[in-house]
């Protein structure tokens, strides 16, 4: 008795293909989302370690220092700390245009901000970067970057007690309110810190405000159409502002996808108050 072999009908395979494909289809959304979650974890490392260095810096140096800005129009960030022009005490004071321009870093009103200077801090890659390849972004209260004058090796106490620092909000009350667009917020406010004297903080995945670490004069510029649709994202973009209170605010609130009635925010921030500034300062001898 013979025994006939039989194949896969054209049919069987096609079924076959089928549910291979909606297993497959199954698994990439956990995939992907656990993907999002480990960049995000490696960005809050990245963004704990420069928290780190800035209070090292601090201790060691009597100030704060200043963020790592454009300098010419071909964009020459390198990672150190750009110093104003008077005796390297404070950062740069440019007008501001109202467009995301770099050059424009520092205002009157006592904040200043641009890419975190790496270099300055000792900060090998990957942690001067986030987890897409971006450079981390840092804002200061720029009195802070004011050596005492009294005592090199002391911080200016008196700097620390009395400047307006910047201000944490988890939304932007212009445009949204907290109960329905501003995810994290308390039902009747926005305002998260008004003493924070400095924050770190990355753009997230979709880069928007960004550059690339490995190319310098390449730039994710908000688009006016990405401003309107996403004002807390784009509130993490100072040198977009032409009102000097709003360059101090920052906002760090849940992620949300574009979908979303809040709109889409995938930045990702931390920030330090000026109390506990103060506090590690006292405990190293270094304030008052």
């Amino acid at each position: 008795m013979s025994h006939i072999k039989r194949g896969f009908t054209l049919i069987e395979l096609a079924i076959a293909l089928a549910i291979v494909g909606l297993l497959l289809g199954g698994l990439s959304v956990p995939l992907s989302k656990r993907l999002a979650e480990q960049q995000y974890a490696e960005t809050q490392a990245s963004i704990d370690k420069a928290m780190d260095a800035l209070v090292g810096f601090a201790l060691m140096n009597g100030r704060m220092p200043c963020p790592d800005i454009s300098t010419t129009v071909a964009d020459n960030r390198d990672g150190l700390e750009d110093q104003g022009a008077s005796g390297g005490t404070t950062c740069g004071i440019g007008a501001n245009t109202g467009t995301f321009n770099y050059t424009n870093s520092s205002d009157v009103n006592g904040a200043s901000w641009g890419d975190l200077p790496w270099k300055t801090l000792g900060l090998p890659p990957p942690n001067n970067a986030d987890a897409w390849n971006n450079r981390l972004r840092y804002a200061v209260v720029t009195n802070l970057a004011t050596i005492d004058a009294g005592d090199a090796n002391s911080f200016n106490e008196d700097v620390l007690a009395t400047t307006t620092m910047l201000q944490i909000r988890c939304g932007n009350p212009t445009t949204t309110t907290p109960t329905t667009a501003a995810p994290g917020c308390l039902a009747a406010t926005y305002t998260v810190s008004d003493n924070a004297a400095f924050v770190v903080y990355s753009v997230g995945s979709n880069g928007w405000g960004s550059t690339s670490i490995n190319n310098l004069t390449t730039r994710k510029p908000f688009t006016a159409a990405q401003i309107a649709l996403t004002p807390d994202q784009a509130a993490n973009a100072p040198e977009a502002e032409a009102t000097l209170a709003l360059r101090r605010q920052f906002v760090t609130r849940d992620r949300t996808e574009a979908s979303s009635t809040a709109g889409e925010f995938d930045d990702l921030l931390s920030f330090m108050s000026s109390t506990k500034l103060a506090s590690k300062l006292l405990n190293a001898g270094k304030w008052p």
